[in-house]
């Protein structure tokens, strides 16, 4: 985390909401893309997006550590996909969305598509969110060697797909 970035958490934490802007828009397109590939509709995962941000406006005052907010932040957003989803939704698709994930290629989208929704969720939350096996854990709920366990068996067969 950058000085800036920390700097934003702290004054949000105080209740600045330029500083949550920026701080929102710093982290949006990750978010969107994060919510996307959990909602698999673009107007679920923006409304995915939108809770969370503004959940986690709300209930910054009780963040105590300014370092963890990202990990704060994508649990949020997880949780609000998994509510959106659920409200939105009867079943998992197939597969992802052409239309809505264009940013994945053809061959990683068809490997991505292989996985459950968990392990796919770990994949993309450590690809696209950045996150640690330790942070995933937190945001899911579930203990670091299961993250790990289930990380590696994911890119395996992400990786068998792809060769």
């Amino acid at each position: 985390m950058t000085d800036e970035i920390l700097r934003l958490v702290v004054y949000s934490m105080d209740g600045d909401k330029e500083a949550y802007g920026s701080l929102y828009e710093y982290y949006a397109k990750d978010m969107y893309r994060f919510a996307l590939s959990i909602c698999k509709n673009a107007d679920n995962a923006q409304d995915a997006v939108q809770d969370a941000a503004l959940s986690v406006f709300r209930s910054m005052h009780l963040l105590h550590d300014p370092t963890k907010f990202k990990t704060y932040l994508f649990t949020a957003l997880s949780n609000a996909c998994k509510k959106t989803f659920c409200e939105n939704t009867q079943e998992l698709p197939e597969t992802l969305s052409d239309e809505s994930f264009t940013f994945i290629l053809g061959d990683v989208k068809r490997a991505l598509d292989l996985l459950d929704g968990e392990s796919r969720e770990i994949v993309l939350l450590s690809v696209i969110g950045g996150f640690k096996s330790g942070e995933i854990a937190k945001i899911m709920n579930l203990s670091s060697p299961t993250v790990r366990t289930k990380k590696k068996r994911a890119l395996s067969k992400m990786r068998k797909e792809l060769e």
